[in-house]
């Protein structure tokens, strides 16, 4: 029984994820994570620029995540520590196939066949960092979403909940759809109550816009192993816009990594968003239908 038991936390063992439990809810045919990421430094070097050397977590890796969780469908975001070199992401997305798509980070330079390469291999979506540095480029932002609306691509845009409202003229007038990364990053303290989260959600209602309920962990204060303290924020998004809310792992959760802190239980994340969720109906949205529309699956 022992070496049964041994084996089984053996095959549930996962980098950069705590724990060895699969979620206590069932996970549904064709579930979604919505935001992964993929490092490959001995093949890909990180861009010069970035200093923080976040360990390899490959694309064998992340498939200990997926069957651990009981997911099958992906999407992978080019991580910050790359810049605009996408060629370890799409070298995950071309070893994934066809239950993955990919998110990108490109600059003015992009041209249309390379774009056209991209979308053919499973590219959705391009993204700004903001929080993590890149610039607020009115100009630029506007004239890549005039360019990634042809290929019925989003923008997805990580930054904090004061950066939406200074940037909400112009989210409103963009080419292409918008995805919120993180919950907005809307401060728990405010929560709903922060003008972000009525121009995200006016945007949302709209059908212009998405929100992930992914990286709950960069605005708990809670903290592990649950971090039930952005549950009413979560839900708030759910209850107004039901149809424009996905989820996402964050994993290898490079954030916790760089901070120096605890790597969260990817399981309990999967059993938190049933909490957010409410129903089974409301889950099944949120995992399958919403990442199908939004990500062409």
């Amino acid at each position: 029984m022992k070496e049964q038991n041994d084996e089984k936390e053996s095959l549930n063992t996962v980098p950069h994820s705590t724990g060895t439990n699969i979620p206590s809810i069932t996970i549904l045919d064709h579930a979604c994570d919505c935001h992964h990421h993929i490092y490959d430094p001995l093949r890909f070097p990180y861009s010069p620029e970035d200093k923080r050397g976040q360990p390899s977590s490959t694309v064998q890796d992340y498939r200990k995540l997926q069957t651990r969780l009981g997911m099958t469908r992906n999407v992978i975001i080019t991580p910050s520590a790359y810049g605009t070199d996408n060629r370890c992401t799409l070298d995950a997305l071309l070893q994934m196939g066809s239950n993955s798509r990919a998110v990108v980070v490109v600059d003015q330079g992009i041209t249309k066949a390379e774009l056209s390469c991209m979308h053919d291999i499973g590219v959705r979506g391009i993204r700004f960092n903001i929080s993590t540095g890149a610039p607020k480029d009115f100009a630029l932002i506007q004239s890549l979403a005039e360019r990634i609306a042809d290929f019925g691509w989003h923008i997805q845009f990580w930054m904090n909940a004061d950066d939406t409202v200074e940037m909400s003229k112009l989210l409103n007038k963009l080419a292409c759809p918008i995805v919120f990364d993180h919950l907005g990053g809307i401060p728990l303290s405010v929560g709903a109550r922060h003008p972000a989260f009525k121009i995200m959600n006016s945007l949302m209602e709209q059908g212009k816009a998405w929100v992930k309920l992914s990286g709950v962990y960069h605005l708990s204060l809670e903290g592990p192993p649950y971090y039930t303290d952005t549950l009413p924020l979560a839900t708030a998004f759910i209850e107004t816009a039901p149809e424009r809310v996905i989820w996402g792992s964050d994993w290898p959760h490079p954030s916790m990594y760089s901070a120096g802190k605890p790597m969260p239980n990817d399981a309990n994340l999967l059993d938190l968003l049933a909490e957010q969720a409410s129903n089974q109906e409301m889950f099944y949205k949120i995992l399958v239908d919403n990442p199908a529309r939004l990500y062409d699956f």
